[in-house]
């Protein structure tokens, strides 16, 4: 086998934060073994989203553009990944037909878009005030339309805490 052809495989240990909320990051994984969750931190607290196991990839969308990581990952166990660097993801996917190319980056605008929609459904559960959605929507109405996104998670949750600390003194 090509050494150019195999990817770098590593261990996180149980507890290993590797991607954090709010910060670049332009690598993906795939887990082989073990359990990784996906959190948002608010108010100091974890909240958990989802877990993901074995054959799952995470990340990818960090492969096609730069932006801010908009939750954070740990392993809850010991977890065996293949990691996949935006250079080497590039230089693979130029490698294919430009109709693969356009396909496959309007498939993950798609599937983008789906995953923000889930999101904000849960965050909705988590007993976000309405007020404090509206506000944020209305602080953020002047921003770039891909960067809106990562700005209401990251103002959401502190603009909510706000709210609830407003009304409980009333």
């Amino acid at each position: 086998m090509n050494t150019k052809q195999v990817m770098e495989r590593s261990v996180l240990h149980a507890g290993k934060v590797f991607i954090k909320e709010n910060e670049e990051h332009s690598r993906a994984y795939i887990i082989q073994t073990g359990k990784i969750r996906s959190f948002k931190t608010t108010d100091g607290k974890k909240i958990p989203i989802k877990e993901y196991g074995p054959n799952t990839i995470i990340g990818e969308s960090n492969l096609l553009e730069d932006k801010m990581a908009d939750k954070s990952y740990e392993a809850l166990t010991n977890t065996t990944v293949i990691t996949i660097t935006r250079q080497d993801f590039e230089k693979r996917l130029q490698k294919s037909d430009s109709i693969v190319q356009t396909v496959f980056q309007h498939m993950m605008a798609k599937m983008e878009g789906l995953l923000n929609e889930k999101e904000e459904e849960r965050m909705r559960a988590l007993d976000i005030d309405e007020q404090a959605f509206l506000m944020v929507r209305d602080m953020i109405k002047n921003v770039a339309e891909d960067q809106k996104r990562r700005y209401e998670l990251a103002l959401l949750p502190h603009v909510n805490a706000i709210m609830k600390s407003v009304k409980s003194l009333r």
